[in-house]
């Protein structure tokens, strides 16, 4: 029987096997990977060499195997930046702290997601109630959620699973359907609304921390077709949302930057911005491009890739991406010194 005290375990099994099946990844900024790439790839922003992550990532598995503290982790944070002579930027406390809180807490929620995923415990505890962390200084947002009890499968758990910010520790608990009539309450709460008028980041949750960090591991998100860098990941919100209706006719996004060779077959100018509006995802949405397939593949063919002249200022970029065949439309405009090149349909042709 699964009872509230097991469902609350602390996760090290899983915690430390989320841990330690991510790969290392250097960096020169905190943008290059982004939301749930993370849980699949450890990073440490502005550490650009293997052997500087790796040792960071050694040094935070210690922590979760043997229990080690902060300040144990800023002595191994100091012998790590002197052995590699690395320069990085921020204050010495506040940078080893941000390294290990985000780590420990991304990884503890990642494997109490894991528990609380499973079968029998689903069954037990339908609902999983949000807890703000009571800090002296909360985000707003969080303290209003403190107290929610949403169902174990309400999608805003893929967006709002703690933590949801650099320093956050609020955190999830599940709920029996007994204890949810003993706190007064006739069903689940409603989800907050998380949506922002201009923007496709969350309400209440910083940039990056807009994933659920156990589900992204146990469905496996790995680079590739997903979107890993903000900017990639702001296109496949982009889309997304444009899909919502929530981005008006005329809205685009940038989903590429021309390099030399594709510039000159387009008779652009090398840096001229790929754009894709808003409208043409909705027109082509029967087509079944991902999001992810829009924020990552323009920008490979927009970089080198084969150029056809169609005519009338139209062009068909194509390029092998990973096996697939990949072919984007685009039209280049031209209104006096301005020049836009559109992307207007991306198709795929899987391999064989």
């Amino acid at each position: 029987m699964v009872t509230t005290a097991s469902a609350l375990d602390l996760p090290f099994d899983e915690a430390i096997a989320f841990f330690r099946e991510k790969a290392s990844v250097p960096t020169r900024s905190w943008r290059d990977v982004w939301d749930a790439a993370h849980s699949k790839m450890f990073m440490v922003a502005g550490a650009s060499t293997v052997a500087l992550v790796d040792d960071f990532k050694a040094a935070i598995a210690k922590a979760l195997e043997q229990g080690t503290t902060l300040e144990e982790f800023r002595k191994d944070f100091d012998q790590i930046v002197k052995r590699n002579g690395w320069s990085y930027k921020g204050e010495r406390g506040w940078r080893a702290r941000t390294i290990f809180e985000t780590n420990l807490r991304t990884a503890q929620a990642a494997g109490r997601y894991a528990q609380l995923t499973e079968p029998d415990t689903l069954e037990a505890f339908p609902g999983w109630q949000y807890n703000h962390s009571g800090a002296l200084h909360p985000r707003l947002d969080h303290k209003s959620w403190d107290g929610t009890v949403l169902a174990a499968t309400d999608p805003a758990w893929k967006v709002m699973f703690p933590p949801n910010g650099f320093g956050c520790g609020c955190f999830v608990t599940p709920v029996s359907m007994p204890a949810l009539r003993r706190m007064g309450k006739k069903g689940f709460d409603r989800a907050p609304d998380l949506d922002q008028l201009g923007t496709d980041q969350p309400r209440g949750v910083d940039p990056s921390f807009a994933y659920n960090p156990g589900e992204a591991w146990l469905r496996q998100t790995a680079p590739g077709l997903t979107a890993v860098t903000a900017d990639e990941a702001n296109v496949a919100a982009f889309v997304a949302s444009s899909l919502r209706g929530k981005w008006p006719e005329g809205s685009w996004t940038v989903v590429g930057v021309h390099g030399d060779e594709v510039a000159g077959a387009l008779g652009v100018e090398a840096g001229t911005e790929l754009r894709l509006l808003a409208d043409v995802i909705r027109t082509n949405a029967g087509d079944e491009i991902s999001a992810d397939a829009y924020a990552t593949i323009p920008r490979r063919l927009a970089r080198k890739a084969k150029v056809e002249d169609q005519g009338d200022g139209r062009f068909q970029i194509s390029k092998t991406v990973d096996g697939d065949d990949w072919r984007a439309s685009v039209r280049v405009e031209r209104d006096g010194n301005r020049t836009r090149v559109l992307l207007h349909k991306l198709t795929r042709e899987a391999g064989r």
